[in-house]
């Protein structure tokens, strides 16, 4: 259960103020840095990344970027923060229900915050509407 959340940089740039008028949806992506137990908590640090385009594919401009960085801090049982840090520490995965909920509060959270700094440089929101929803690949037969 996510108990904190901290943004701790928030950066914006524009690359093309002449590509602005042509942009499109960002293109988001949330990067899990780093893991560690602090007693029944972890604190997941994490990179938000909204980057901004005027096209698709290899010949589109870059426009623009927003970037978050932070931690969020999550309560768990002392076994259940023990096995999701040992999973991390050698797949660097995370238990598919702890997963989806780091994501869809990175996103509600990170979304909102990136709307403001969108607004003051002129590019779209990067507002995720949906919440994600994972499964585990299927086991491979030996």
């Amino acid at each position: 259960m996510i108990t904190g959340f901290s943004i701790l940089n928030v950066e914006g740039k524009i690359d093309s103020q002449q590509a602005l008028v042509k942009q499109r949806f960002p293109k988001i992506n949330i990067n899990i840095e780093g893991v560690k137990a602090d007693g029944d908590k972890i604190n997941v640090t994490y990179a938000f990344m909204a980057e901004y385009h005027d096209g698709e594919g290899k010949e589109a401009k870059k426009v623009g970027q927003i970037k978050l960085d932070g931690v969020v801090e999550m309560s768990e049982s002392k076994d259940a923060v023990s096995s999701i840090t040992k999973r991390w520490e050698k797949e660097h995965m995370l238990p598919n229900n702890v997963a989806e909920e780091l994501i869809n509060g990175l996103n509600f959270r990170c979304s909102a915050t990136g709307t403001l700094v969108a607004y003051s440089l002129g590019l779209i929101p990067p507002m995720v509407i949906s919440s994600t929803k994972l499964q585990e690949p299927p086991k491979e037969k030996k």
